[in-house]
């Protein structure tokens, strides 16, 4: 079997290269980047370069096309949006030439859209953050969350970011077309992550998000796999309304006001934190191409729990907001995060970009690192 995986530059990418490569699966990578850690993976066979959807979106089009003629893969795996919305405006086409792992694009387009994807949960009975209409009375910090993370505006796919509002002159600035307004809910952040077969669920994971960047919420530098009865309840709950196919993120927040569960938002794709899934022994991308070669698989609900998966530069990052960055909520301790991030070395913790057999992609990472703080030492 041979996969074409796209955004090499991505966690989740290399991630997924090595769960395939070390089941002698083909691997073709593609980035818009020339130097990326999955490039410099051993289990990447074959490297290829397009151009950038967000800035030519039609010369990307054609470039991934170019590579599918070229190499004819068995699968596309999807990583992240800005590959992917575009290709799904041609997907006949595409799926003329590969196996796309994804449910119809009227199922994406509800998830893309987060509106619509905080109303299915809500109409579900899935507990979500409150949506902000009476801008009279509020307590900041809010959430304002794009509507859509990845739109195409011309030939180009333009990103939005979640951000934070801490004052009403940032309020007021904020575009109500494009972003709607949540509360902030203190708390951690969860995910609930599954494979699904045409609307039948055939394995999941769980996992806490023990540090995020920044410390106050986003995205995980250390998390650990766990267990929790309702998560999973809820997570199989919107994914089976949603008839899913393939892989899919739900990510929740765990309210520490009242212990709930909140839901956040459905991604219908590979996750960063999936090194983590594998090192306890769900293996995400093998068992998708088991069903893409029609494999009957077994539904499997096993894996280790209290395996911490980390993103070393990302602990850096969080470290960095813990001693900088704004004060939301409580502030963890500074000496104590200092301290777990030096301990973090010794214990058994699997790395995002750090494995024993295959060491050029952490290599890379490290000089990557480096090359970012030189520069930001550099212009200061």
């Amino acid at each position: 079997m041979k996969v074409l995986i796209l955004a090499m530059e991505k966690r989740s990418a290399l991630a997924a290269t090595r769960s395939l490569g070390r089941k002698g699966i083909e691997v073709i990578g593609c980035s818009e980047k020339k130097f990326n850690e999955g490039f410099f993976s051993k289990y990447c066979k074959k490297k290829y370069i397009y151009r950038s959807p967000s800035s030519d979106m039609a010369g990307y089009i054609e470039d991934i096309f170019n590579i599918i003629s070229k190499e004819k893969p068995d699968m596309l795996l999807p990583v992240n949006e800005e590959t992917l919305i575009s290709l799904l405006k041609d997907r006949k086409r595409l799926e003329d030439v590969v196996i796309v792992p994804l449910p119809n694009n009227d199922v994406l387009d509800r998830i893309f859209d987060k509106v619509s994807a905080t109303k299915l949960a809500g109409e579900l009975g899935i507990p979500c953050p409150k949506t902000i209409e009476d801008f009279n009375k509020v307590e900041f910090p809010l959430i304002a969350r794009p509507r859509f993370s990845r739109q195409i505006e011309g030939d180009k796919i333009v990103s939005k970011e979640l951000s934070y509002i801490f004052s009403e002159k940032e309020l007021k600035e904020t575009d109500r077309g494009q972003y709607f307004i949540q509360e902030y809910i203190p708390g951690q952040g969860y995910g609930f992550y599954a494979l699904f077969n045409n609307g039948n669920p055939i394995t999941y994971f769980m996992m806490k998000r023990i540090h995020e960047v920044p410390f106050y919420g986003g995205p995980s530098s250390l998390r650990e796999s766990i267990r929790e009865e309702k998560l999973k309840e809820y997570g199989l709950k919107i994914l089976k309304a949603l008839n899913w196919h393939g892989l899919a993120m739900v990510e929740f927040r765990r309210d520490e006001r009242d212990g709930s569960f909140k839901f956040i938002e459905i991604n219908g794709r590979i996750w960063g934190s999936m090194a983590l899934s594998i090192c306890s022994g769900v293996d995400f991308p093998y068992l998708l191409c088991q069903i893409i070669e029609g494999k009957n698989i077994s539904p499997a609900t096993d894996y280790k729990m209290g395996i911490e998966g980390r993103w070393l530069s990302g602990e850096m990052s969080y470290l960095s907001s813990v001693f900088f960055g704004k004060k939301i909520g409580k502030r963890p301790s500074k000496i104590k995060s200092l301290l777990e991030f030096f301990s973090l070395f010794g214990k058994k913790v699997c790395y995002d970009y750090f494995a024993k057999d295959d060491i050029k992609p952490g290599l890379i990472n490290i000089i990557c690192l480096f090359s970012k703080i030189f520069k930001k030492l550099i212009i200061r």
